[in-house]
């Protein structure tokens, strides 16, 4: 499982590989209502717009819009969906 990162016009593109569709929008889910286990900034969150996922070949790109880049972003993702702490 890894996450690659990178800014965009208006946010964030990400591609993780080793998950499913499925299990990254549950917990994608989790941390929009703040139901995550993990230590997602409230604050963090209230600057994404909307958040896109797709699957693709050999994982998912998650497209996050908003008042975000990638080096803030980054350490939330790896906590929340890889479960390692930066």
């Amino acid at each position: 499982m890894k996450i690659e990162m990178m800014n965009h016009t208006g946010g964030v593109k990400a591609f993780l590989s080793g998950f499913s569709t499925e299990e990254l929008s549950a917990k994608i889910e989790a941390c929009k209502t703040g139901e995550c286990t993990c230590e997602c900034d409230p604050a963090m969150m209230q600057k994404i717009e909307s958040i896109d996922l797709v699957s693709v070949d050999g994982g998912s790109t998650i497209t996050i819009t908003g008042d975000v880049n990638a080096q803030t972003l980054a350490p939330m993702m790896q906590e929340c969906l890889l479960g390692e702490k930066q």
